[in-house]
């Protein structure tokens, strides 16, 4: 059960062209030891069946996803503008280590990705691994300068992505890098144990995959985090 730190210390990045609100919260758990010790003894980590995420997954419960956000709610509809009468509900909600080489990803695997086009869906990615990893990358498609992916824009992004899937730029199989013909990071988000990132899932965005230190199925000594989704309608 997370409990949050009362001494948290939290910011608003306002970030890209589009000016995307983004919320960053340093030491939010009160019991970090603890929630890394519950994923270490976690039996139900596996493949995502569900998802693109190139790793194993296992499921966080309900009570851990309600502590975690709840306290946040009146915040997040502020920031994002959200009706007070829209009624939050969480879902797809994991534990989650990159465990996939770059040889074995597929072709999606390798892009920017959004979590959805609602733009009234929020993710969350609380870094919980202790060690020197790799954070999230935002990017924007460098034909349209888009940042963010709603369902007006989805078929120009979805085009623009099989073009750079099937050129020759793309012939070797890799992690998301920072820039290539088709998408351009314009912001990092560093890795910081014990860090809640929040921000609309309809903004396009990819873990920046370091595969000397990130691939790691060990919960103890890996890239954990809690991925987490809030819909609200």
């Amino acid at each position: 059960m997370l409990k949050v730190n009362p001494k948290c210390e939290v910011q608003v990045e306002f970030i890209g062209k589009s000016r995307t609100p983004i919320m960053i919260i340093d030491n939010y758990a009160d019991n970090l030891e603890e929630i890394i010790s519950y994923a270490k003894n976690h039996e139900d980590f596996s493949p995502d069946g569900v998802s693109y995420y190139p790793g194993i997954r296992a499921k966080l419960s309900k009570d851990y996803v309600i502590n975690t956000l709840k306290p946040l709610l009146p915040y997040l509809h502020k920031l994002y503008k959200i009706p007070q009468n829209y009624t939050p509900k969480p879902k797809n909600n994991y534990f989650s280590l990159i465990t996939i080489p770059p040889e074995k990803l597929t072709p999606l695997q390798t892009i920017p990705h959004i979590d959805g086009t609602n733009p009234m869906r929020i993710a969350a990615i609380h870094y919980l691994g202790q060690g020197d990893f790799s954070g999230t990358g935002f990017y924007r498609l460098t034909s349209s300068l888009y940042e963010t992916i709603d369902s007006a824009r989805e078929d120009l992004y979805l085009h623009t992505a099989q073009t750079y899937l099937t050129t020759t730029e793309n012939k070797k199989i890799s992690y998301c890098g920072e820039k290539n013909s088709a998408f351009m990071c314009y912001k990092k988000i560093a890795y910081k144990s014990n860090r809640l990132v929040l921000f609309p899932g309809y903004t396009l965005h990819s873990t920046l995959v370091n595969i000397d230190k990130d691939i790691n199925a060990d919960p103890s000594s890996g890239r954990l985090t809690a991925n987490m989704f809030i819909d609200f309608n």
